[in-house]
């Protein structure tokens, strides 16, 4: 599993640089700087579930004007200083858990502490035909491990997803938390809560220009 999701995660890379690639000439007019996510899951792994947390962020962010770019640094202090050498102006800082149901009730504990994710540089724009295939391609790798992940969510579990995008000079642009709860085994819990944000995100991303 650990590898069937780092191939995922690799391809899901490529497929955004060669997007980048088959546009080059032409740079989104927004870039989003993504600091690695951190994920707390109740069973699975969390590396795994926060690269594919990172690479839903990327697939939903990347279009005509809106691009990403993979930041390195894992304290948020140093993340924003990288974001300012790669002349981002916002970057966005997420986080997501999984908590069991546990029968009675109540909700059990998270299993392992809170893991970020570390990947090579993403980026994202789609202006062109052959940026949008690799776009779409890329998007369909991210949506498939999602659907992965999924498979350790139980009925009841809940998902609580936490973001926020700074400007480089620390300026909250948008702050929120999602929550969503399984109604069954296997429900992906995920990919309609990153969806959410990251409309919220670029919305707010655009309008900060």
């Amino acid at each position: 599993m650990n590898l069937l999701n780092s191939t995922r995660s690799a391809f899901v890379l490529l497929a955004l640089t060669g997007a980048a690639l088959g546009a080059q000439g032409t740079a989104p007019s927004t870039v989003i700087c993504l600091a690695p996510p951190s994920a707390q899951m109740a069973s699975g792994n969390n590396v795994d579930a926060a690269n594919t947390l990172r690479d839903l962020f990327a697939s939903y962010l990347t279009g005509p004007t809106l691009g990403v770019k993979q930041l390195t640094a894992r304290l948020p202090s140093q993340a924003l200083e990288e974001a300012k050498q790669a002349s981002c102006r916002v970057v966005l800082f997420s986080s997501m858990k999984l908590e069991r149901h546990q029968g009675n009730g109540a909700l059990g504990r998270i299993v392992g502490g809170a893991v970020q994710s570390g990947a090579s540089e993403i980026r994202g724009t789609a202006t062109s035909a052959a940026a949008r295939v690799a776009a779409n391609a890329a998007a369909s790798a991210a949506y498939e491990a999602a659907r992965g992940l999924a498979t350790n969510v139980k009925s009841k579990d809940e998902l609580t997803l936490d973001y926020h995008l700074d400007t480089i000079d620390g300026k909250s642009l948008a702050k929120k938390t999602e929550k969503g709860k399984a109604s069954s085994d296997g429900q992906d819990l995920l990919t309609p809560l990153v969806e959410h944000a990251a409309e919220a995100v670029a919305n707010a991303a655009l309008k900060s220009k």
